[in-house]
């Protein structure tokens, strides 16, 4: 399992170089897999820089074609499903999501949640994860309501 475990944690940042188009420090990515929902974002702070750069602003930034985007978000999620079906073969807990933190030196921290997915809003989900990870807090007073429950 651990010779599995490692292969895909490797194709996970291979494929995140491939899709970062500059010299970077750290990256934090979320993804979830699951019956009915899939998805996959991070950020990563670039080499000098305090301010964290959204994986989806990667085409628009870097001159990327979208269709070009598409095809390696569809592979890092490939790689979560493979991981989630690692997990499933060797009977471990089920996990519906990850946060994955990777530093320039290859170092990484992963964390799994088991939440139903299916029940939470995926909008305040990102909120929450970009305040709890990334420190985030949006001007958006919606936002700012949402972190504000999440806190209670």
């Amino acid at each position: 399992m651990e010779l599995k475990l490692n292969n895909i944690y490797q194709k996970v940042a291979d494929n995140l170089k491939e899709m970062i188009q500059e010299d970077w420090r750290e990256i934090y990515l979320y993804a979830e897999v699951g019956e009915g929902s899939q998805t996959t974002y991070f950020f990563y702070y670039p080499k000098g820089s305090d301010e964290p750069i959204y994986s989806h602003d990667i085409p628009e930034l870097f001159e990327v074609s979208e269709q070009s985007y598409l095809v390696l978000l569809d592979k890092q999620l490939e790689c979560f499903r493979e991981l989630l079906d690692v997990f499933i073969e060797n009977k471990q807990e089920i996990w519906t999501s990850l946060t994955l933190h990777l530093d320039h030196d290859g170092k990484f921290e992963i964390d799994y949640g088991y939440e139903d997915i299916l029940t939470v809003d995926p909008y305040e989900q990102q909120v929450i994860w970009e305040y709890k990870y990334l420190g985030i807090i949006s001007e958006d007073e919606y936002d700012k309501k949402i972190i504000k429950k999440f806190l209670s």
